[in-house]
């Protein structure tokens, strides 16, 4: 009987599928090895590329931050807390402490930061100039901080007080804002005699006074009347700016313990740079927002503080985010009196100068009610900013009532939103 083997139609259908199986891991094998070789070799080529690329992205995004820093609110300290601070770096190392500040108040800057870095990690005793705008304030542990070794502070540009004018010319400033990174801050310098907002003409570098120097300073008016004096100074650090300048001007007013904040750029130095001088009369102090020693308003509100700058006619150097969307937007419109628009009569500016000090006087009315805007012009009063309370609303009301003619009292205060939310 012949026999044959022949192939199971079954059978073969599977060994074809068993082959094809193998076929493909061999392929996918090589496509492995072949993409895992590819790989190595073009990361490095890829990592190259990306490092050129991503220092270009982080230089632009410190360029955004410290222009967002710039224009915006970042704080309020006061001077006499800065000076005497603990500055350490991210590793928690003491650095120094902040001996003063070199500021130009006509302009609202503050130019650079001397810090006493004596018998820290391991550092001489030396004076260091540093930009402010290479620090962050940790208010809340009441510390600053710069991203800083031991290598770039024993490098750093020193600053000599025996020679303040010499270190605080343009090319020193210049190789001090360089040494810290901080070129892009340094902007501030105009190379001409034309004193522009905020700028700082390099014929007047050499005037740069120490913030320490200036507190206790007499404050006067153009008729030679001493207002009162330096009590302190508002900073905002990460700015590189003057906020206020905080004059006592109680006994002036004739109100006790009561202080003023001024915008800086409204002062102006006497010739011999002993006073600082104010272009406001009596009436317009009292008119301006102004509050007790003890009960210091948050100039961390940007919709507090440009109201300060308007009362005596400047602009902020910060945008005025405000928490109340209503009266933005009435402030939007270009329609809504400001403090701008005050009057500049004898009668405007006493009906204003009246109502304020009543609504001082008024028993248990809060920091807000008392700070409201008031705007008098030929003789109607414009009432504006939040209040805390529907109460405060009515008596400030009355009380402009009281010393303007009947019917001409505008009240746009609007009672303070209560967020009852975390």
């Amino acid at each position: 009987m012949e026999s044959s083997v022949g192939l199971n139609p079954i059978d073969g259908a599977v060994n074809q599928t068993i082959f094809g199986m193998l076929l493909r891991s061999v392929l996918i094998m090589k496509f492995t090895i072949y993409a895992t070789i590819f790989c190595l070799e073009a990361c490095p080529l890829l990592s190259i590329a990306s490092a050129q690329v991503l220092p270009s992205k982080k230089e632009e995004q410190v360029e955004l931050n410290r222009d967002r820093r710039a224009d915006q609110l970042n704080g309020a300290a006061k001077a006499s807390e800065i000076i005497g601070m603990t500055v350490k770096n991210y590793q928690a190392e003491v650095i120094g402490k902040i001996e003063d500040l070199a500021v130009d108040v006509e302009s609202g800057r503050i130019v650079q930061v001397i810090v006493a870095t004596g018998g820290f990690i391991g550092i001489d005793q030396v004076r260091s100039a540093i930009p402010p705008s290479a620090f962050h304030h940790d208010i809340a542990a009441k510390v600053l901080h710069l991203n800083a070794d031991r290598e770039m502070l024993r490098n750093a540009p020193d600053f000599n007080r025996s020679n303040w004018a010499s270190f605080n010319d343009s090319d020193h400033l210049a190789k001090v804002y360089h040494h810290y990174h901080e070129d892009g801050a340094f902007g501030f310098i105009s190379h001409d005699d034309a004193v522009a907002y905020g700028m700082i003409p390099t014929t007047r570098l050499k005037q740069i006074q120490n913030a320490s120097g200036l507190i206790g300073m007499p404050v006067k008016n153009l008729s030679d009347q001493v207002l009162g004096k330096v009590n302190d100074i508002l900073l905002d650090m990460e700015a590189g700016r003057l906020i206020a300048v905080i004059v006592s001007s109680g006994g002036f007013l004739g109100m006790g313990d009561e202080l003023s904040a001024l915008p800086p750029t409204a002062l102006k130095f006497t010739a011999e740079r002993k006073n600082l001088l104010l272009d406001a009369t009596k009436e317009m102090l009292m008119a301006a927002p102004h509050f007790k020693s003890h009960e210091w308003p948050d100039f961390a509100q940007p919709l507090y503080t440009s109201g300060i700058y308007r009362s005596y006619r400047v602009e902020p150097y910060f945008k005025q985010n405000a928490d109340n969307s209503a009266l933005n937007a009435r402030d939007r419109d270009g329609q809504s009196l400001t403090p701008l628009d005050q009057g500049n009569s004898q009668a405007d500016l006493e009906i204003t100068a009246q109502i304020r000090s009543r609504i001082i006087a008024s028993k248990g009315m809060s920091i807000n009610g008392q700070n409201v805007k008031i705007i008098t012009q030929k003789g109607k009063v414009t009432l504006r900013g939040p209040v805390d309370k529907a109460e405060e609303r009515l008596i400030i009301e009355d009380i402009a009532n009281g010393c303007a003619l009947i019917g001409n009292v505008d009240n746009q205060l609007e009672v303070k939103r209560i967020n009852h939310g975390n």
